[in-house]
This record gives C-alpha cells, structure tokens and sequence, in this order.
C-alpha cells in the first residue's frame, strides 16, 4: 500500500521480501502432517507477551503461552495475490492458490480418523474460536477469502464452490441475530470480518457478471445483518469494561464495522443506504479520533488494520457508488440447519457402539447363566 502511494522503491524491496518470506518460511511445506496443517500457514505470534525465542509453531517461549499449529482463523492469501498481481511472480501466485486448497483439505472429512465413524466435513474451515462455533467470524471469512482468491487466480470451479457451501453453513437471510449473541465483544468480535468477506465475494460475483441465486442469497445475508448493526453496534471502548484488554487495538477494529456498512451501502437503495453511509462514515470517524489520541497507536496492531481497513470510506467520500437494482424477491428458503462438525458426530456413535456393545455383551453374559 506505501508503495502504491508513494512509488517509493524502498517499500517494494519490503514488499518483495515479506512475500517471499511467507511463501517461503510461513507457508508449511509438507505433505506429511495431518490434512488441517499440510501446506497451511504458520500463525502470527500471541498477543500481550513479550517477544523472544520462539516454539516451531512461532508463539514465544513465555509463561503461559501453549504454543498452536496451523488454523483457519490465520489463512491470508490475498495479500500474495496483490503481490503476484503487481509484479507477475510466480511463487506467489501458487502459495495463494495453496492456500486455498488447504481449507478444502481441513475441511475434508475423508482425510482423518474419524472417517470410519461419519464421512461429513471437519468444520475446520468454518469454526471461530471454539469447534462448536459455526457461526459468522474470521474463521470462515478468512477461510472464504482464501477460496475466492484461488478461484481468482486458477478458474477451478470447486474453490468457488467451496466458498459459496460454507457462507450457507454459517449465515442465512433470515437468522436470528440476537441468539448469536454478537455484542459478547471478547468470544464474536470477529463477525465483522466474515461480514467484509461477505461484501467482497458480492464484488467478485459482480465483477463476473453473476447476479444468479447465491448472489442474492449473500446479499440479502448481509443487508439483514447491516440492519441489525446500525440498530445495535456502538464503538468498542465505549464499554472498556466488557474487555479484558481495552487497547488501541479494539479502536482500530472499528474499522471493520465502517467497512462493512459500506458494503452493505453498495447493495442497498433509498433511504437504507443513506443510513448505511452515516453509519459507515461514524464508526470510520470514531476510531480514527480514539486512535489520534492514544500514544501507542504506533504499534504494529494497530497499524496493520488502518493499513488493511478503512479504505472504503474514502472512497465513498469521493466517490459514491452507483444505486443498486432492487432486490429480487427470494424464493422460500429451508431455515439454517445447525451445523455439527465430523468429531462431534463420530464421538457420538462412537459412544452408542460401545453402549450398544456393552448391552449385547450384558445379554450374552446373562443367556449363558440362564443356559
């Protein structure tokens, strides 16, 4: 981004070397590990500790740090894509399509121990902050931008695919959005993220022309959950009590709420996208203040998200986007079906086989006595 701003060649070199590094170092070179790690990402470190030594799974040898492997929540693949796309390398561009195919990969259920017991998909590339989350959150937006950049960058209809069955395993047009308790800012502040993810695939469906079902499908998901918003999202340090860790992080992060009403402005038309602007324009203004006056607003946190968000403010104050056509009435959807991860059924079953045996062996045991 300073490079695109500045043509100072010096950022290039930065560019071009962090590139090379994650495509290099970060991304896990192997097929010899389990189906959720070959060929993913290596995690950023941990948060709130000091830097030093560091495990082979990149967290710092610190008290209370457990270390991590690899993980959904942390698959970025469209900043190679840019890179690729500025300068036609191609390490880059196969890194990123990897990227993508590793969330087909985690999600396979065929590919772990549980296969014997249910054939059904891991919920690895859609789960948030717990495996029984399956709801909206970075995990299945990150998990989601992946695949479209894949898609981007190879034409292979199954990353597509991919992408357009997991946005239908999380959200729906008609949710109920108070039971997924979104305001509980520490376990689902990340919504916002897979909502961005949302307003990004529409642009690449519309980019392509494609106006069909899932379109509409998504935008109709993200306007019901913008209305939500506007209704219910304040500032995040407005309520610093609900946080454990009340930095200038969470300002930065009210970014991702500007972001998303924007993009859902882009869809909206009359008097609904009037209000998704002063929305947009509000959380856009109230972080850039909070961050204005915070001394540690130099720190790479923070920094990353301005750099990473925000953007769409701008470019709505110089250029507004073109009225949307009305949305088509949707045809009667069947309602979200919850959605239970490959482990939790085979444990299930698992279970009711060793009941069921133990009762059978209950009834041997009691024949051969009466015999």
């Amino acid at each position: 981004m300073q490079f695109m701003r500045t043509g100072d060649l010096r950022w290039w070199e930065l560019m071009d070397d962090l590139a090379r590094h994650v495509a290099d170092i970060d991304v896990y070179h192997t097929d010899g590990d389990k189906a959720a790690y070959n060929r993913g990402l290596f995690w950023h470190t941990a948060h709130y500790v000091d830097a030093g030594l560091a495990t082979h799974r990149t967290y710092p040898r610190a008290p209370g740090v457990l270390g991590g492997g690899l993980s959904n929540e942390h698959n970025y693949a469209m900043g190679l894509v840019l890179h690729y796309f500025l300068i036609g390398d191609p390490l880059s561009a196969a890194s990123a399509a990897g990227l993508a195919s590793w969330v087909i990969a985690m999600d396979d259920g065929s590919r772990t121990v549980f296969r014997w017991l249910a054939r059904s998909a891991t919920g690895l590339a859609s789960q948030t902050a717990s495996a029984d989350y399956h709801g909206p959150g970075r995990g299945v937006g990150h998990s989601v931008l992946a695949l479209l950049a894949g898609h981007q960058l190879t034409g292979d209809g199954a990353l597509l695919s991919k992408a357009e069955e997991l946005i239908q395993r999380v959200v729906h047009p008609a949710d109920d959005i108070p039971a997924r308790n979104l305001l509980d800012a520490e376990r689902r502040w990340s919504y916002t993220a897979f909502l961005q993810a949302l307003g990004y695939y529409l642009q690449y469906k519309a980019e392509r022309g494609e106006s069909d079902a899932m379109y509409n499908y998504v935008r109709a998901s993200l306007l019901h959950y913008a209305r939500w918003m506007a209704e219910h999202e304040y500032p995040y340090l407005d309520k610093p009590e609900i946080l454990e860790y009340p930095t200038e992080t969470w300002a930065a992060q009210d970014l991702r709420k500007s972001d998303v009403f924007y993009l859902a402005a882009a869809e909206a038309t009359s008097a609904e996208r009037d209000r998704f602007v002063e929305r947009g324009s509000f959380f856009s203004r109230v972080s850039i203040d909070a961050l204005r006056a915070m001394p540690t607003r130099r720190l790479t946190r923070p920094i990353v998200l301005l750099l990473s968000h925000g953007w769409l403010h701008h470019s709505w104050v110089h250029r507004p986007q073109p009225m949307p056509a009305d949305i088509p009435e949707l045809p009667a959807l069947p309602p979200l079906v919850t959605f239970v991860p490959q482990k939790a059924i085979a444990v299930r079953r698992a279970a009711a086989i060793a009941v069921a045996s133990l009762a059978a062996a209950v009834i041997a045991a009691a024949a051969a006595f009466l015999w």
